[in-house]
């Protein structure tokens, strides 16, 4: 799918990601995507919140590496059985998507606790629950009560994940790492191959989850190609 002629490049800002740097997105508007389109955009290196697709730009640094799960190849760790057997008990359940009290709720807790940030309904509407492909929420329950909710996207040849939040209170149970592993399964029982992570970003910490999952794939911006791990810059 090509979209190069209807995206824009956005002035550099800091980076979140590592001190002292820039960063610059491609952004590209789409407000209806086949599962087709979506999935030549997840292996093109494309990401999106709500209508807003995006990928690096940056002049000088392509360090947002995107990271992909080999669903079928999967092997878990030993840190991974652990968490699995933390949430034996764990029910979940996959919906549409929908907004709730509840559901803000576990994403006020999340923003504020987890990154210190104030929450915001315009950012959940506009980018998680404004839809431009198959997406859905899977919402995980403990003792019958929400915890935890995690926005997925579904292509014809993989499920890639938007956006996880979970209240912290539960933060024992590993939601984040729990949720990753529910959905490799999830996709291993529907025949798709790939979990995408979106950008992996060496020397950030906070993103080294991300190849903790093997087999994985990286993306190699240079070459244009998918590359089995490790990542070598």
């Amino acid at each position: 799918m090509e979209i190069s002629g209807k995206s824009f490049i956005a002035h550099p800002e800091g980076c979140p990601y590592l001190h002292n740097r820039t960063k610059t997105y491609r952004y590209s508007i789409i407000y209806s995507l086949t599962p087709d389109d979506h999935n030549i955009l997840l292996a093109e290196g494309w990401r999106h919140f709500g209508y807003t697709f995006f990928q690096p730009a940056c002049a000088d640094c392509m360090l947002c590496i995107p990271v992909r799960i080999k669903t079928f190849d999967f092997i878990p760790s030993k840190s991974h059985r652990r968490v699995l057997r933390k949430n034996e008990h764990t029910q979940t359940s996959i919906n549409e998507l929908s907004l709730t009290h509840k559901i803000y709720s576990i994403y006020e807790n999340h923003s504020i606790n987890r990154f210190g940030e104030l929450p915001s309904l315009q950012f959940l509407i506009t980018n998680v629950l404004d839809i431009c492909s198959n997406t859905y929420q899977i919402e995980y329950y403990h003792n019958s009560v929400l915890f935890a909710v995690d926005y997925i996207d579904e292509t014809n040849e993989a499920l890639s994940s938007i956006y996880c939040i979970y209240h912290t209170n539960f933060a024992k149970l590993s939601p984040g790492i729990f949720s990753i592993l529910y959905a490799i399964n999830l996709a291993k029982q529907k025949g798709l191959p790939y979990l995408y992570l979106g950008y992996y970003v060496p020397g950030c910490k906070v993103m080294e989850y991300k190849i903790s999952f093997h087999p994985y794939q990286w993306y190699n911006w240079k070459n244009q190609q998918w590359c089995d791990e490790p990542v070598i810059l």
